[in-house]
């Protein structure tokens, strides 16, 4: 489904396709302008051709460009109709039958790469910004929170106190957790979480920069439980291309060092494909706000979709009514304005 911006005046469409048809607009004009080329348009009341010119040549020209421009508003409309335009009830909640929207749990990879100062100040900061940012957009979704390194834990269980989960998102920094990447039991922990729910729409978020090199259960075998729970998994492979800065602890003090960035984006793309999510790759801090927003913007329509009672709803009316008005204008037009008479 496509949305133009936030809506075609409060609509989506679900067939966007059908809107290549207006790729024939240049072929239509020149249709008109061939049929009409030789015609002879107006009320010809009289023989005397240079009277008829001075007296009918300017309101003729002004009906005529309305004319046209009525036919190609019937084109247009009649491409939207057949692209499906649904109407957006934007003040209708997106809840599901419990009251909330979805469940969600970001879970986080803190291991010690995640310091690393290719995005500002660091991933890991960054990434606690953009989840900041799209947990005050989602007042109607219990979202919940894990962190995980060479092992993983709940920081916050899932919930609407969205203040709660702001407040233990701020404080985690992953000091106290055994290091490594332990991406399998990071995303077990995050499914446990939603495990058994009669949510129907449940997603992770999963945020690493690394490779699963550590924990008793694989990315693969914990994508495997989140299809059994019918959990969605997004994945976000965190840094850019190459070495980035990392803080250096030497026995001089604190410095600068480079590490290779090493994300297994092919794992990375399995997990999310097997789960019906999607794979991202955020370079920047601008990226990864990106990508958090369009991930956003995934849920919503899916939820839309899902609800038994849905915020989205067929409405052609609009569209046919002024269809039809446009052909009785063009009708009349077409057989009284313009016939010739002699």
């Amino acid at each position: 489904m496509m949305s133009l911006k936030d809506g075609f005046f409060g609509y989506d469409f679900e067939k966007p396709y059908w809107f290549l048809l207006l790729l024939l607009l240049p072929l239509l004009f020149w249709l008109f302008y061939r049929l009409n080329q030789e015609k002879q348009f107006g009320f010809k009341y009289t023989n005397t051709t240079v009277k008829q010119q001075t007296v009918s040549s300017f309101f003729v020209l002004i009906l005529r460009m309305f004319l046209y421009s009525a036919k190609i508003l019937m084109f247009f409309l009649f491409v939207s109709i057949l692209a499906s335009p649904i109407k957006i009830e934007t003040d209708k909640p997106n809840q599901n039958q419990n009251g909330f929207g979805i469940d969600l749990i970001f879970v986080l990879d803190v291991s010690f790469s995640m310091q690393a100062m290719d995005l500002k100040p660091n991933r890991l900061e960054s990434a606690k910004k953009v989840i900041d940012n799209f947990i005050q957009q989602r007042s109607n979704d219990r979202i919940g929170l894990v962190a995980y390194s060479g092992e993983a834990y709940s920081v916050c269980y899932k919930t609407t106190d969205h203040k709660l989960l702001r407040s233990q998102l701020a404080r985690i920094n992953g000091n106290d957790l055994i290091q490594g990447t332990a991406i399998g039991v990071g995303l077990g922990t995050g499914i446990t979480q939603l495990r058994g729910d009669s949510t129907t729409s449940k997603a992770i978020i999963l945020l690493t920069d690394g490779k699963n090199n550590v924990g008793d259960l694989s990315p693969i075998e914990a994508a495997d439980l989140a299809v059994n729970e019918g959990v969605r998994i997004y994945t976000i492979g965190v840094g850019t291309n190459g070495y980035a800065p990392i803080p250096d602890m030497g026995g001089f003090g604190s410095g600068i060092g480079y590490s290779l960035v090493e994300i297994d984006e092919e794992i990375l793309n399995e997990i999310s494909n097997l789960t019906g999510g999607k794979y991202f790759r955020a370079t920047d801090s601008r990226s990864l706000k990106s990508v958090i927003m369009e991930i956003d913007k995934i849920e919503k329509k899916r939820l839309n979709k899902d609800q038994s009672i849905s915020p989205l709803t067929t409405d052609l009316s609009p569209f046919l009514n002024l269809l039809l008005c446009l052909c009785i204008i063009v009708i009349i037009g077409d057989t009284f304005l313009f016939i010739n008479y002699e």
